[in-house]
């Protein structure tokens, strides 16, 4: 081994542990299971601007934003519960929007 070699290495190492330490490694401390939303389908807003949603248990409301096929979908499915993967949260105007991955209706056991 050359000795420039060791230091790259020992640099690397600690960057690597430093990363892995503050939870910013490659799925920045969030695993799949954080990112799931229990809730009844629901449309929230006054006509022409209705927005899909979902209304969790403890009663916070969040707006849908997916593909057009899968909001056509839930429109039709107001009322049921499902569970939704999301992608990511953010403020937007005062709502919090899920970017919705896939939805999955709940069975009746899991109601």
């Amino acid at each position: 081994m050359s000795k420039k070699f060791i230091p790259i290495a020992i640099t690397a190492l600690l960057v690597l542990s430093l990363l892995q330490f503050s939870g910013c490694s490659c799925n920045c401390g969030k695993s799949n299971s954080e990112n799931f939303v229990k809730g009844v389908i629901t449309v929230v807003g006054n006509e022409p601007f209705t927005k899909l949603a979902i209304k969790t248990d403890d009663d916070k409301i969040y707006v849908l934003q997916c593909e057009k096929e899968l909001n056509d979908d839930l429109w039709k499915k107001q009322g049921s519960v499902y569970y939704i993967l999301y992608e990511s949260l953010k403020k937007e105007l005062g709502d919090s929007v899920i970017t919705v991955e896939k939805a999955v209706p709940a069975t009746k056991e899991a109601k």
